[in-house]
């Protein structure tokens, strides 16, 4: 059983930080982080790994949980996961150093870059994709909307030929704040116009070798059976091995360890290979809207680039999650204290960003109760479904930003729908979506909606964030 490793000489000293966290011993502190984590001895479920760091350097890192079921292998330290949304700052990273290098301007449009994406009513910026005030469609949504549930089975050739055919941004581009996983890959696909190499590689050769993270990787396929840990989802007080995050890369798609991820932090703490200091000042740098507005999401957060910033008890706080289905990951800091604290999950149930929380209030105290501004209500998400809620007619719609067919067909209060698509991966025909009336009457599917367009001819269709997709009859 791998064991987590210690450096208490840095715990006890080094760590300046409040009364709080110096009223319990080293050794004390060493079993609370572990007891948050998990049990390393515990192989019945799946779990976590740690790191905690300080000036950069580790004083811990550990496991707990098994990385496979089936054979009873143990999460370690060098157990590679999957990080989703935490690869947004490695992809904003990466758009940095082709700025330093002349090749890319923050303020240029889309196409300068990505010479056949649509012209909207209002230009679309590099820097306005890295802050998620561009109004791009969520990717990874429009990719399911088009009968594509499975990501795993899908490319980033999709997910980027979805983008190009959205006829409008949800938004004027600049106005509102909404997390978008399609922004990231557009500005995948500009590092790789750009550089003029496939993104994983230009990834490797600017960030991951300089930093020595020698066994993390950027997806551009589905890996290897054995290649990393597997995700488990909790279903029925049992956990179902379910590894069905998407197969490329720009929004999430890097595959790293708790130990590749310390040298990661290493350099963001101070080590100047890849975080030099211009990179520093555009990495951290705030956003603005076009009417000056300082950039908060839904949490009152600043959104940098692929980095949240904000204060945690009256203390600057960094941070950012990442997810799929079945892995789970959380990443913070508190820079002026020098901490930093770091987890990655293999199950549904992970709850990283708690068991961070946890930490952070174990070695600097609880955060007081939080507040919202009229500030933080201006970056709030756009979501607002603007059209009449009712039943559509039966038969069969199309819609030309999905390329996708949707058969419906009343029934009862609500609607069954048959998704009629091409796409690679796309699911079964034969299967059914039934859509009921919520409270308001539009008809739902989880986070899928339809409703009526207000001229009468054909509906809307949305999911989560997205909404405007039209839907015309098909003869």
């Amino acid at each position: 059983m791998t064991q987590p490793v210690f450096i208490r000489l840095i715990l006890g000293a080094a760590l300046m930080l409040p009364q709080v966290a110096a009223a319990q011993t080293p050794e004390q502190h060493d079993t609370a982080i572990q007891r948050i984590v998990g049990d390393p001895e515990d192989m019945t479920q799946p779990g976590c790994a740690a790191g905690v760091f300080s000036h950069g350097e580790p004083v811990w890192m550990g496991a707990g949980g098994a990385a496979d079921l089936a054979t009873g292998e143990a999460l370690t330290i060098d157990s590679r996961f999957y990080a989703g949304s935490l690869s947004k700052q490695f992809t904003a990273l990466g758009i940095m150093k082709l700025v330093e290098a002349g090749k890319v301007d923050l303020d240029a449009e889309v196409q300068t870059y990505i010479p056949d994406f649509p012209h909207y009513d209002a230009p679309v910026t590099v820097r306005m994709l890295l802050h998620h005030i561009s109004g791009m469609r969520d990717a990874l949504g429009l990719m399911r909307m088009a009968g594509v549930p499975d990501l795993s089975k899908s490319d980033l050739r999709t997910a980027l030929q979805l983008l190009h055919r959205q006829k409008a941004p949800d938004f004027t581009p600049g106005t509102h704040y909404s997390y978008s996983n399609g922004g990231y890959l557009l500005l995948a696909d500009i590092i790789q116009r750009a550089s003029d190499m496939p993104y994983q590689d230009y990834m490797r050769e600017t960030v991951l070798d300089p930093l020595g993270m020698t066994r993390s990787f950027f997806l551009a396929a589905p890996p290897p059976p054995g290649t990393m840990v597997h995700g488990y989802k909790a279903k029925n007080g049992k956990y179902v091995v379910q590894d069905d995050f998407p197969s490329f890369s720009g929004s999430g798609g890097l595959v790293t360890s708790i130990r590749d991820l310390a040298r990661y932090e290493a350099d963001l703490a101070g080590g100047n290979i890849v975080w030099i200091a211009q990179t520093r000042q555009l990495m951290l740098a705030p956003a603005y809207f076009t009417n000056g507005d300082i950039v908060r999401e839904q949490h009152g957060l600043v959104y940098a680039s692929g980095i949240k910033l904000g204060k945690r008890q009256g203390r600057d706080w960094m941070m950012h999650t990442g997810a799929s289905s079945t892995f789970k990951s959380a990443y913070g800091r508190l820079p002026e204290e020098g901490l930093a604290i770091m987890l990655m999950c293999n199950r549904s149930d992970g709850a990283p960003s708690d068991r961070m929380d946890a930490i952070a209030d174990l070695l600097a105290g609880p955060p007081p109760a939080p507040t919202t501004t009229e500030s933080d209500k201006k970056g709030s998400e756009n979501n607002a479904i603007p059209f009449q809620a009712g039943l559509p007619e039966d038969g069969r719609y199309h819609s030309d930003e999905l390329n996708v067919d949707y058969l419906l067909h009343r029934r009862g209060e609500g609607v069954d729908v048959q998704i009629l698509s091409a796409w690679p991966g796309h699911e079964d025909p034969a299967a059914i979506h039934h859509f009921l009336p919520d409270e308001h009457g539009i008809l739902r599917e989880g986070s899928m909606s339809i409703v009526p367009a207000e001229n009468g001819a054909g509906f809307v269709a949305g999911r989560g964030k997205i909404h405007g997709i039209r839907f015309l009859p098909k003869d």
